[in-house]
């Protein structure tokens, strides 16, 4: 299954060419492409695999990652035995200035003390959204500002669309969504056509596409929302005109999907 002619990505190489879904890889690689700036969307262990023949029934982390201008791409690590260095760490940090930066002891205890994260709030007003987007936007912990459970199910003839969660983050959202038909041989493409997210103050954010995997007649996959929420928006409306390819929206199975969005308000900060 483990295909040799894939690369491993390194700092030199950054182009992704694989054909499996999960590829042979290290710890020092999955470090190295979260510095890159993909980020961990799933990660599944198995006690016994054997996915080739160099490393026999050992068990294995099997990771995928996402990255808005790359899609998502997946490694697994079987367990070798052996430990990642701290020395070998530093070095990949060491070669990114945007996040490298040397600090005391002291330091560290002060910036700990200075801001924490555990209360995180919403921007207070309504802001432009960043470039280019969905690039710019960052979805990490230390941007995420409050998660909102959706599970919401709207079915129009064969097809039936899922919205799972919205995630606000400092620049915008990362809305998850599932999309299930019982029709697959006839919907090749099975793609969010002419999507829309307002407020209830009229406001239209922008959307676009982080990834989307399809596994026989389900597709999974989130949408990024520009700007950021405010926190004086207390609902959303996410409409869907179609399902299908966006290039041949008239062969598109045909909505619209309608989720109305209560959205939970910020922790407030102490005083």
């Amino acid at each position: 299954m483990y295909d040799h002619r894939s690369r491993i990505a390194t700092p030199e190489d950054r182009v992704i060419a694989t054909e499996e879904r999960y590829r042979l890889g290290s710890l020092g690689d999955l470090i190295d492409l979260i510095v890159d700036g993909w980020q961990v969307d799933r990660l599944h262990y198995a006690e016994d695999s054997a996915l080739d023949d160099s490393h026999g029934s050992v068990p294995a982390a099997f990771i995928e990652l996402t990255r808005a201008d790359q899609g998502r791409y997946g490694i697994y690590i079987p367990d070798d035995g052996k430990a990642f260095s701290h020395r070998a760490l530093i070095s990949l940090f060491r070669e990114c200035p945007h996040i490298w930066k040397h600090r005391s002891a002291d330091r560290i205890h002060q910036m700990a003390q200075d801001s924490p994260m555990a209360n995180p709030n919403e921007q207070d007003h309504w802001s432009e959204v960043v470039e280019p987007f969905p690039g710019a936007v960052i979805f990490s912990p230390g941007t995420l500002r409050g998660v909102v459970a959706i599970d919401q199910t709207d079915s129009v003839g064969e097809v039936t669309v899922s919205l799972t969660v919205l995630e606000r983050y400092h620049d915008g959202a990362r809305l998850r969504f599932m999309i299930q038909t019982g029709e697959s041989r006839k919907r090749k493409h099975l793609n969010l056509v002419g999507l829309e997210v307002t407020d209830d103050l009229g406001r239209s954010y922008r959307t676009a596409i982080l990834d989307a995997s399809r596994d026989g007649n389900r597709v999974e996959g989130a949408v990024a929302l520009g700007p950021a929420i405010p926190r004086d928006a207390s609902n959303l409306t996410v409409r869907i005109a179609g399902v299908g390819d966006p290039r041949k929206a008239d062969e598109a199975a045909q909505g619209p999907w309608s989720f109305p969005i209560q959205l939970a308000q910020a922790v407030p900060q102490p005083v």
